[in-house]
This record gives C-alpha cells, structure tokens and sequence, in this order.
C-alpha cells in the first residue's frame, strides 16, 4: 500500500513539474505555426490555388466528348403526287451515338487561361509565406508581453513588499518618538499605492498570459528572468541603403505585388485572345441506327477529321470594353508596384533605426538599474542608521521598481525590433527566433 502510494504520489509531481515547464519563445512559436487557424486556412489556400495549374493546362490538352441519344419518331406524309412504293405513316426507333476529340491548336485565351493558373499557385505560396511571417511576429509579440508583463508583476510585488516593511518601520518610528507623523502616513500612502500597481500588474498579465494561450490552443507558462549586462542584437550590415535595397527586391509585400502585375499582364493577353481567332484540330466517330423509314431500317457509320477556325466578329463591344479595362487594371497593378516598394523601404528602414534606438536603450536602462539598485541599498542602510530619512528610502524602492519594468519593456521592444528587420526583408523564420531566445538566456 505505501508502495503504491509513493508510486501514485511520484506521478503527480512528475506531472506537476512537466506541466511547470516554462517554455521558450521558439516552444511557442512552433506550437503557433502548427495550431494557428489562420496558418492552417492559408496552407488549405496554398493548397487550392496549386491546383489552378491543372486547371490552367486542362484547356491546352486534348478532350473528348461521348454523345448519344435515343429516339421514338412517328411521321405522317401526304405526298401531292401518291406512289405505291411511298409510306404515307413511318414509326420507327432511331439511336445515335459517337465520341468527338478536340485539341486546341492556336488559341491565346486558353493559353493566358494557363499562365494565370500558374501565377496564381506561385501567389498562394507567397501569401502562405506572409501569413507564416505573421504568426511568428504574433506568436513572438504575445511570449514577449508575457514576460515583460511577469517582470512588471514581479517588480510590483518586490516594491510593494519592501514599502509595506517601510511603512512598519516608519509606524514604529513614530509611535517611539523618532519620527513625524507625516512620515508614518507618506510611507502608508506610498505602500497602498504600490499595491495598487500590484494588482494592475497581475491583471495586465493575466491578459497577456491569455493572449498567448489563446494563439497557441493551450495553457503556456512562461518564465525568464532577465540578467544585466546584455549585449544588444547586431546585424551583419547596419546599413540603410543595403537594407532599403534588400527590402525593395525581397520583400514579401513586393513579391505578392510582383505576382499581381504578372497576372494583369496575363488578363491583357486574355482579353486580346478574345479578340483573336481560334484553330483546332476535330476529330469524331458516330454510328447512326433506324430501325424503319420509308425503305426499311439502315445503319449510318461515320468518322472524320479536321480543323475548325473560328473567328469572333462583334460581342456587342464586350471585346473591347474587356482590353480596355484589363490594361486599367495593368495600370493598377504597376502603381501598387511601387507603392509595395516604398512601403518596404519604409520599414526596413524604421526596423533598423528601431533597432540601433532599442540597442541604446538596453544599455542606458541595464546602467539605471545597477544604480538604482545601489541607491536603493544605500538609501535603506542610511534610513536604517538615521542619516536619511523614510522619503529618501521610499523614493529609491519606486525608481528602481520603474527601473526594472522599463528594463524589460526595452529589452522586449528590442527583440521584437530585430524580427521585424528579418520580417521586412522575408527573412524571418525559426532560426531567428532562436537568436532571440539565445539573446535573453545568454549570460555575459
């Protein structure tokens, strides 16, 4: 029994701690890319336009059509000029069947028909690829919300512990004669607010604990603690132009416009196939039986070969009207060109001037709270001796509570800077997740 009972009391805990297991940013970004809905109907709409290709290349190949019927006729003749031989009444069974083959020979329309389907599977692959990018940032985003959120949390509660033991000491202080009464109630006021701050913490991070659950379809839990003396994320070339360059040819907001001009250029050509003749190549077999006629029953046998052109003459100007809006619609699609250009200059740019400016502030806050924390020492050990009074001690336990939160919150903006640098020039994936878990875990 009590073996069963250790054995029963060892699952739980293994359990416990499995389920305690804080998962890194790249756990969760996995998870995301395998459970997201939006991923999953931008893979199933990958997957549908691949099959535009078929459809494309099914009108350029051979088809053939089977035809046959069956018919009961009844035939009443009056003839001015009445012959023995002649049937006035005929009724008789008749049944027709055959296949008929056509293969396009010349036909534009089909053709661009084809190229569309084409650019169109190599569009669904791009948009896959964005809504990939867009899972990581947002999968990226909420892990770091939650661990700026819990670091907020954290420093919440160590300031509001360390001003509920002032706010004692200051209450004994006075009721022993050594302290003002203004100073008792300043270190209440000061604790009361910072329990305040407590609990506006943990809900911020309940939300964001949500946040994250919710993109990935379960409960995660995560846990890092943030170290001093990081080195700030570089890129092999911090440079604006070469980033603005890159981004202009590889971005996949140009990409996805690129693909847009080439199927505009593809619905010109299809509206001037329209307007052009057709040529194909017939070829058919087809058996012809009646079973009576004024000569009795006959069987008709036929086969034959050819080419049919046809030629459109006039569509009540629906022709035309299709050119003129399809090279309107080229148009469109070569200013949007440009735009998807511009607008990844933009952002390749504000990613690395986001970057360089995060880099600065890591460094800048990392040396505000070492001295926050040196302040807050002195600070205590002099209230503690009589040389500095409960205001210089309360004073120092909320700059270095603001000193961590707005760590965190520049360490966080600062990750999140360097994937939107890869996401600006399609460079995103995995692997740069993992340099932002190596950055947050690393120690100097």
């Amino acid at each position: 029994m009590k073996k069963a009972f250790a054995i029963w009391t060892g699952l739980l805990l293994s359990t416990f701690a499995f389920s305690a297991h804080a998962e890194s940013l790249k756990s969760v970004v996995d998870q995301a890319l395998a459970h997201a809905p939006s991923l999953q109907a931008a893979q199933a709409a990958r997957d549908a336009s691949n099959e535009d290709i078929t459809l494309g290349r099914a009108w350029l190949l051979p088809y053939v059509v089977a035809n046959g019927s069956l018919t009961r006729r009844n035939q009443d003749f009056s003839y001015d000029r009445p012959a023995a031989f002649l049937s006035t009444a005929v009724r008789n069974n008749e049944q027709i069947y055959g296949v008929k083959a056509y293969q396009p020979l010349f036909n534009v329309e089909k053709w661009a028909t084809y190229q569309q389907g084409k650019i169109s599977a190599a569009t669904g692959e791009v948009k896959l690829t964005i809504q990939r990018q867009q899972t990581i940032l947002e999968a990226s985003a909420a892990w770091l919300d939650v661990m700026r959120a819990k670091a907020a949390f954290t420093a919440a509660k160590a300031s509001e512990q360390a001003m509920n033991k002032l706010a004692m000491q200051a209450k004994a202080a006075f009721e022993v004669g050594t302290a003002a009464v203004n100073d008792s109630l300043s270190a209440s006021s000061r604790r009361d607010l910072t329990k305040a701050a407590r609990i506006r913490a943990g809900q911020v991070l309940t939300q964001a604990e949500a946040q994250l659950n919710s993109l990935v379809g379960k409960e995660m839990m995560v846990s890092v603690e943030l170290h001093q003396g990081m080195e700030p994320l570089q890129v092999k070339e911090d440079n604006l132009d070469i980033w603005e360059q890159r981004a202009e040819t590889t971005a996949l907001g140009v990409q996805l416009s690129d693909q847009a001009v080439a199927m505009a250029d593809a619905g010109h050509l299809k509206s001037v196939g329209g307007a052009m003749p057709t040529l194909q190549l017939v070829a058919g077999w087809d058996r012809n039986k009646s079973s009576d006629g004024s000569f009795g029953g006959s069987t008709v046998k036929g086969a034959s070969i050819g080419i049919e052109l046809s030629m459109p003459l006039y569509a009540g100007g629906a022709t035309w009207a299709q050119q003129r809006k399809s090279t309107q619609e080229k148009i469109q699609a070569e200013f949007n060109m440009e735009e998807a250009k511009r607008t990844a200059r933009l952002a390749a740019r504000q990613s690395l001037l986001g970057l360089r400016t995060t880099a600065a502030e890591v460094k800048a806050l990392d040396a505000a709270l070492s001295s926050a924390k040196t302040e807050k020492k002195a600070s205590q050990a002099g209230f503690e001796v009589g040389v500095r009074t409960i205001t210089d001690a309360l004073d120092a336990e909320e700059r270095l509570a603001v000193a961590k939160q707005r760590y965190a919150d520049a360490v966080a903006r600062h990750a999140m800077a360097y994937l939107q640098l890869m996401a600006s020039t399609s460079e995103l994936d995995e692997s740069s997740v993992s340099i932002i878990d190596n950055f947050l875990t690393k120690q100097l």
